[in-house]
């Protein structure tokens, strides 16, 4: 199992949720004023609004004077599994752990600084 976890790598940025105090204001920026195309996008699970670019990056609504403004980084990774289990041996703390992410395995962890990664796996399910 070592050997595996020492293989996993980020394959390729995923997006970036942008928290917005008011969506609509913020989606007419992006959109009208720097001319962002959406694109098709599940849901979040908590259902706050969401809306999502093909430039990489997405608005979701809940931006109060206390939250950061970025929710989280995303990126593919090529074994969630072993990239969980390097992650796990090495200390790093866990948001959330392995699951069925929109994408296929996904696990969130917290950089040094607190900041929520997405690392998650396309093609694959959580289940072993």
């Amino acid at each position: 199992m070592q050997q595996a976890a020492s293989a996993a790598r980020v394959t390729g940025f995923g997006h970036q949720l942008i928290m917005v105090a008011d969506i609509d204001k913020s989606v007419d920026f992006y959109t009208r004023l720097l001319g962002f195309t959406s694109r098709p996008a599940k849901p979040l699970a908590d259902g706050r609004p969401f809306v999502a670019f093909h430039h990489g990056i997405a608005l979701i609504a809940g931006r109060e004077t206390e939250h950061r403004q970025i929710d989280h980084i995303a990126f593919e990774v090529d074994d969630a599994r072993a990239m969980r289990e390097r992650l796990r041996s090495a200390g790093v703390p866990f948001f959330t752990d392995l699951h069925n992410g929109p994408y296929g395995p996904t696990i969130y962890v917290a950089d040094p600084d607190g900041t929520k990664v997405d690392l998650y796996q396309v093609g694959a399910t959580a289940e072993a």
